[in-house]
């Protein structure tokens, strides 16, 4: 029965790898214009608003050059913040386990759904077992799509006895 389990997880993790790959998953930092072009208007009132907060700062005698020149470097970090994407890699390891991965990533094993090719290939690999293949079928049938946690809890997952 681990041996089957093995190849259901192998499967998966192909079909996984596949996305990551595709997707550029890698939990690198890229620079990226989302945030601008999904928020134009507040990303430009954000700059404009800098210039009499600045006028203000520089100009107040209570203030002064060092409160210009921290909100300036704060203004930028911000914007430097708000400027970049982090694509995180998808884990076989990460289904149906809820840690703070969950928080970022989010249950992307619900809303994923396997490729009909990977589903193929568990439907006639004789390693896997004949109730993941009915289960995956019957799920076919009234979900239409098969996610990742369709498959997971049919193969890992304790059945009740009855």
């Amino acid at each position: 029965m681990v041996m089957t389990m093995d190849e259901v997880k192998r499967l998966l993790t192909e079909e996984i790898e596949r996305i990551n790959r595709e997707e550029k998953r890698d939990n690198k930092i890229r620079f990226s214009r989302k945030f601008m072009q999904s928020h134009p208007y507040l990303f430009a009132a954000m700059l404009v608003s800098y210039v009499p907060v600045a006028i203000i700062l520089f100009y107040a005698p209570y203030f002064g050059l060092p409160y210009l020149i921290g909100f300036t470097v704060f203004l930028l970090v911000m914007t430097l913040a708000l400027s970049v994407d982090i694509n995180p890699t998808y884990r076989f390891e990460d289904i149906d386990t809820l840690d703070l991965r969950v928080c970022y990533n989010g249950e992307w094993f619900t809303v994923r759904h396997v490729s009909q090719d990977t589903q193929d290939k568990l439907l006639h690999n004789e390693q896997v077992p004949s109730a993941v293949k009915a289960g995956i079928e019957k799920i076919r049938r009234t979900k239409g799509d098969v996610d990742f946690y369709d498959v997971f809890s049919l193969a890992y997952h304790q059945q009740p006895s009855r």
